[in-house]
């Protein structure tokens, strides 16, 4: 299988030339130019990110209409890409004050109107708002326009990523009380793995992994016949993602250390790990603390086989605890 993604950008993912600092904990509750978008790779890259502590709800009225809730910042920038049907515009822009760096990635856009009349070259103001579990533009306006810059292209393949029914070889992870856990040693159970990245700031992306697993745990808790499930959040970025801070991020969401474990690895583990769960993950040369990576998420066997592999975001929590209760239970 072959993905070609232009800029480092597909529909769900972002290039962002910027590393974000990290997070308390999590954000929010639980709940181009033509740019190839392809699923199943959604890529994101990141270098130097900066984020307001808490998004606070504002209520802002304007006459007798309602502004969005959410923080609001201003951006200014150049479109690169208009993917209407996702409601997606790719935009360049500068810094955002108080929130982010200059990076090239799209938004989404509050309503289909925002992109009447708008093309790739165009520059533009736009106003994002940012919520709890979502951000999102709610204007946008066109102020000139400008030649697109030369575009790059990015390729991910498969290569020897595992498949359904493909054994998953043992691995030695560090969970995040600091202690050695092998993949071995989950068999005999159902497993849910998928992969973040403990800094990501937006919440539809890898915050949105935690807060669907969080969904998923209450299931797994109040389900008996899910009793054997655990569920494993592996990081991989381990020269940031240490065991403290995985603890910290897993007290924040509530997770119970008897069902989901944080975890990372050595570099080189981590490396041979993602691979073979499909994750691109790539530092750049020139900038080794900007990571270009994609989002997959696994469902294996008691006997440590892949039964299902979701890739992006395109999966929720009623979907996985229902492939989790279809797989083979344990048979002790």
């Amino acid at each position: 299988m072959f993905t070609s993604v232009r800029g480092a950008i597909t529909a769900r993912g972002w290039r962002w030339t910027g590393r974000p600092a990290r997070a308390a904990g999590p954000i929010g509750p639980s709940t181009g130019g033509a740019v190839q978008r392809q699923d199943p790779l959604s890529v994101i890259s990141w270098r130097t990110l900066w984020l307001t502590p808490t998004l606070v709800a504002l209520a802002l009225l304007v006459g007798c209409t309602r502004a969005p809730a959410g923080k609001q910042y201003e951006v200014v920038g150049q479109i690169q890409a208009i993917h209407p049907e996702t409601l997606e515009v790719v935009l360049k822009h500068g810094d955002i004050k108080g929130f982010m760096p200059a990076m090239t990635m799209p938004y989404t856009v509050g309503e289909a109107s925002l992109l009447t009349g708008l093309q790739p070259g165009d520059l533009v103001t736009a106003t994002l708002v940012v919520e709890e579990v979502k951000a999102y533009l709610s204007k946008i306006s066109k102020t000139g326009s400008a030649p697109l810059p030369p575009q790059t292209e990015v390729t991910v393949t498969d290569g020897a990523v595992l498949q359904p029914g493909d054994l998953v070889p043992d691995q030695t992870l560090v969970d995040e009380n600091g202690a050695s856990l092998s993949t071995a040693s989950l068999r005999g159970h159902r497993v849910a793995l998928t992969f973040i990245f403990l800094s990501c700031p937006l919440p539809e992306f890898c915050p949105l992994m935690d807060r669907q697993f969080a969904e998923v745990q209450r299931a797994v808790k109040t389900t008996p016949a899910l009793a054997d499930v655990r569920l494993l959040s592996v990081s991989f970025d381990p020269q940031h993602d240490t065991a403290k801070d995985l603890k910290a991020h897993a007290q924040a969401l509530g997770a119970d250390p008897h069902v989901w474990s944080f975890v990372t690895a050595t570099e080189k583990e981590i490396e041979t790990l993602t691979r073979r769960f499909g994750v691109f993950v790539e530092h750049d040369e020139q900038h080794p603390s900007e990571i270009t990576h994609n989002l997959r998420t696994a469902i294996i066997d008691p006997q440590g086989r892949v039964v299902q592999i979701y890739s992006g975001t395109d999966w929720t929590p009623t979907q996985l605890v229902a492939d989790l209760t279809a797989a083979p239970a344990p048979s002790h």
